[in-house]
């Protein structure tokens, strides 16, 4: 009994850490888009600002158990499943100690009673690819079947809350065909492409006949003002189309003043905005096709606009709705963390740790991890979810470039999530190639 219950330890922290987050963080903490999508999802009226699945399912959720404690619920049973997944891959090894106290990684932990669609995405997918990587790593065919299936769901339903999940499904749908054969050959991709295809025909068939109320927001909109502003104030002239203009809260004056390099709202999510899209196909069509003249005649511009939204995912911390101190502050340890020096101290260590994980080992080792894992393909089992791994984050990055219309850590969330599943692939890649 002793030496069962040694060889399981990972299994029993994660088990003791995963029932100690729900008692600590229960019912969550509902974002601000959260609160939207769930007022959607208790008057069953959605739109495409957010995706519609996750106001769908917390609808049917909500009539079990009303609030948000269900959707935390099942964050926490992704996440802490995966964890445990992983720490069974390594079970012979020193890692399976660092995969049990995943969870509790600062970038990690400090998302966990969140309730926003950024964590139920990367959730799903962290689980799908912890699935994958098990079937990887040990080709088994014994409840192979069941488990794609599992996978294939989780991939349904993480793409259909994430909007950008579309541009990374492809890396697990083809991790997929890879794991009927367990090779890397023409049926595999055939496979792959295939099922992404149909997932995503699914995902839209879904918003748009099961969830017939859906209203089309056209925030894509947004983006492109956003570029707009950037692009205007660095040339001291207001490119904008004319029914932009004609806003009766427009003023150039007013863009300048209040433009952040960080993220939009300041220019739209206020009252008496000072930007607004179109309302009509017509308006819409001349916003596209002004913002395309306007991008290729100053592509400069664009590009350090760009760029600076960008460069701040990677210096972001998570916000104080997130902050472990804060919910803390609700327990027992409340009385001591109302010692401001106390909290202090323990607010810079945070914020300090955060932004080293998340810039130190983000990015750097995405592209390391992406190298190793390609050199290795052919030669190392471990390799290929590393692969996958990092073909997910690396795209994300690449998509978040072009279409991000803010910067947080939220948005690179599972980078962060994956990068940090990655490193026992990449020592065991590393190590057998050497």
């Amino acid at each position: 009994m002793v030496k069962y219950i040694a060889q399981r330890k990972p299994l029993i922290f994660l088990l003791l850490a995963f029932i100690a987050s729900n008692i600590i963080f229960w019912p969550g903490i509902v974002s601000p888009d959260a609160a939207g999508q769930y007022a959607a999802a208790q008057a069953g009226v959605y739109t495409d600002h957010h995706p519609p699945v996750m106001s769908f399912v917390w609808r049917y959720l909500d009539q079990l158990y009303a609030g948000s404690g269900l959707i935390l619920l099942m964050h926490l049973i992704m996440l802490y499943t995966a964890a445990a997944i992983l720490v069974v891959i390594f079970k012979d090894s020193k890692f399976k100690w660092w995969y049990a106290i995943l969870p509790l990684i600062p970038n990690i932990f400090s998302y966990t009673p969140l309730i926003v669609k950024d964590v139920g995405f990367a959730y799903s997918y962290l689980l799908a690819a912890a699935i994958l990587a098990w079937l990887m790593v040990n080709k088994t065919e014994k409840n192979k079947y069941v488990l794609l299936l599992l996978v294939i769901s989780l991939l349904f339903y993480g793409t259909a809350v994430k909007y950008q999940a579309r541009f990374l499904l492809i890396f697990l749908t083809l991790g997929v065909g890879y794991c009927f054969q367990y090779q890397a050959n023409k049926r595999a991709i055939i496979t792959g492409v295939v099922l992404c295809l149909l997932l995503l025909q699914a995902m839209f068939s879904f918003n748009k006949l099961l969830v017939p109320n859906t209203q089309e927001s056209h925030s894509w909109q947004l983006v492109k003002l956003y570029d707009l502003a950037a692009i205007s104030i660095a040339l001291d002239h207001a490119e904008f189309p004319e029914f932009v203009k004609q806003n009766p809260n427009y003023s150039f004056s007013k863009i300048k003043q209040q433009f952040s390099s960080r993220e939009v709202d300041p220019l739209v999510f206020v009252p008496n905005a000072v930007l607004k899209g179109g309302n009509t196909a017509q308006q819409r069509t001349e916003l596209l096709s002004y913002w395309r003249k306007t991008v290729l005649s100053n592509p400069g511009l664009y590009l350090q606009h760009r760029l600076r939204l960008w460069t701040h995912n990677f210096f972001s911390v998570p916000s104080a709705r997130s902050h472990p101190a804060n919910f803390f502050k609700n327990t027992s340890l409340g009385p001591l963390l109302n010692n401001q020096q106390i909290y202090t101290m323990i607010d810079v260590a945070y914020k300090t740790l955060s932004i080293a994980l998340q810039f130190i080992w983000l990015l750097p080792l995405l592209l390391f991890y992406s190298y190793l894992s390609i050199v290795n393909f052919n030669k190392n089992k471990y390799a290929v979810p590393l692969l996958m791994f990092s073909c997910v984050s690396l795209t994300l990055l690449g998509v978040l470039f072009f279409m991000s219309m803010a910067s947080t850590a939220r948005y690179v969330f599972i980078c962060t999530c994956l990068v940090h599943a990655s490193h026992g692939f990449a020592y065991r890649a590393f190590r057998r190639s050497s």
